[in-house]
């Protein structure tokens, strides 16, 4: 007794204890996140000592203690618990369920400041002005939405660059600016993984140097799974063996890439929907502000990056972007580097599929002039004698897909050997051109 009289005891304070039946765990709140327990002993124990603390006789705890744990047990269950990305520790309701945010991000408050290592790192990268605002305003707006614990649909952030340009250490100060949580949504996204709930705990979603696909298949799940992510209202989180729960978490993408075309796959296709959604930034070669090439320079190295975190958040809330970057969605504009939006473009499919056109005029299996359907035009590729064939059949082996293809082709300019189209009997022909014959 004299010692508790003599600590300040902090927990176990029955209002803010939570009970999650599914789980049958108790979950105390211990100042920065609640502490589960799955055994009553530890939980009455800890109420005996709030209760002594507070002047409560042995007679008195010996009484109220079962009054308490029934009322955590009925009025103070919960419907879910764990993570979730934008919100702080504590209840929180939605579609009439009682949620348990067991831990909160970290963000610091802002304060007046140098941070020379943050603003060196920053314009070492982007040395032209335009993608320098671009990356800042984009940071700004997701702090600033992580405090607000407010969504806000954005761009992916796609920073493509060349190997040890300095990526990932820009990743990291996202990271820590967002509140210090990442996750990767790969695997989740491109539909190898039924669950997505290790995402919900994490502000920013990183993919840093995944293993890119150039199957348009995955690629396409991950453009479609981001838009539904991000752009969309609440958030289907699948948990394993668990029903699934509706929630809004705050989320911020960002890619990390060497920036060669086949490394440049791991993001979507650029195709209508998406180029709009996707910001192209090329990385130029960051050297450390500080040493950090052995563990003891990169902790020093760190931890001087953390003390400078208050005065780069004040640093970040005075950024001003001008109105042509602006976007009345997101905030900033879906801005993309001239070199890295071509390089995406080579690796479309209907790049792909152009490139096959070209090489099938050119052998004679397409004659320039000719009004063909989709159809006709993907079995003269297929056919088993045309030097296209094999590359065909991987590129065009889902419906509607060479349609789909030559219709995008038709609306750029750029492309030589699809030039229009029109309705031959309610089906939709193309004309092949052989630019080189003119």
């Amino acid at each position: 007794m004299h010692v508790l009289e003599s600590i300040p005891f902090k927990g176990f304070d029955p209002d803010r204890i939570y009970y999650h039946a599914e789980k049958g765990s108790y979950f105390v709140d211990v100042g920065n996140f609640y502490r589960p327990y799955t055994r009553k002993t530890p939980v009455k124990n800890g109420l005996r000592r709030y209760l002594q603390h507070n002047g409560k006789s042995p007679s008195d705890c010996k009484a109220l203690i079962p009054m308490h744990m029934e009322m955590i047990e009925l009025d103070q269950a919960i419907d879910w618990s764990g993570k979730i990305a934008g919100h702080l520790h504590g209840v929180t309701t939605t579609l009439g369920r009682k949620l348990l945010v067991t831990e909160g991000y970290n963000i610091p408050e802002s304060e007046a400041g140098a941070c020379p290592l943050h603003l060196s790192i920053i314009r070492q990268a982007f040395p032209e002005q335009e993608p320098s605002l671009i990356f800042s305003a984009w940071l700004q707006g997701a702090v600033q939405a992580v405090r607000d614990g407010i969504h806000q649909p954005a761009p992916m952030m796609v920073l493509a660059g060349e190997a040890n340009a300095g990526k990932s250490l820009l990743a990291h100060l996202c990271k820590q600016a967002m509140g210090g949580r990442s996750s990767n949504p790969m695997t989740a996204w491109t539909g190898q993984l039924p669950w997505n709930d290790n995402l919900l705990g994490s502000e920013l979603l990183l993919i840093d140097d995944s293993v890119a696909s150039t199957d348009p298949r995955a690629r396409k799940a991950f453009g479609a799974r981001f838009k539904e992510s991000i752009y969309a209202g609440n958030v289907e989180v699948n948990i394993r063996q668990k029903t699934s729960v509706s929630m809004r978490p705050v989320w911020r993408v960002m890619v990390c890439c060497n920036e060669t075309p086949e490394n440049l796959s791991v993001i979507p296709p650029l195709e209508e929907g998406i180029e709009d959604k996707i910001i192209l930034l090329k990385v130029a070669r960051v050297e450390t502000p500080m040493p950090s090439k052995h563990p003891k320079e990169r902790e020093a190295f760190q931890s001087s990056l953390k003390a400078e975190l208050p005065a780069f958040l004040r640093w970040l809330e005075k950024v001003e972007l001008p109105v042509h970057l602006t976007d009345s969605r997101s905030g900033v504009t879906a801005w993309k580097d001239s070199a890295l939006y071509d390089a995406v473009m080579e690796i479309s499919p209907e790049k792909r599929l152009e490139r096959l056109l070209a090489l099938a005029i050119n052998k004679g299996f397409l004659q320039s002039g000719d009004w063909l359907s989709a159809a006709e035009i993907q079995g003269q590729l297929e056919d088993r004698d045309s030097p296209t064939s094999h590359q065909a059949k991987t590129l065009l082996k889902f419906d509607a897909s060479a349609g789909k293809y030559l219709a995008t082709l038709c609306k750029k300019s750029a492309c030589n050997y699809v030039t229009k189209s029109k309705q031959i009997h309610g089906i939709a022909h193309y004309l092949i051109y052989n630019p080189e014959k003119e």
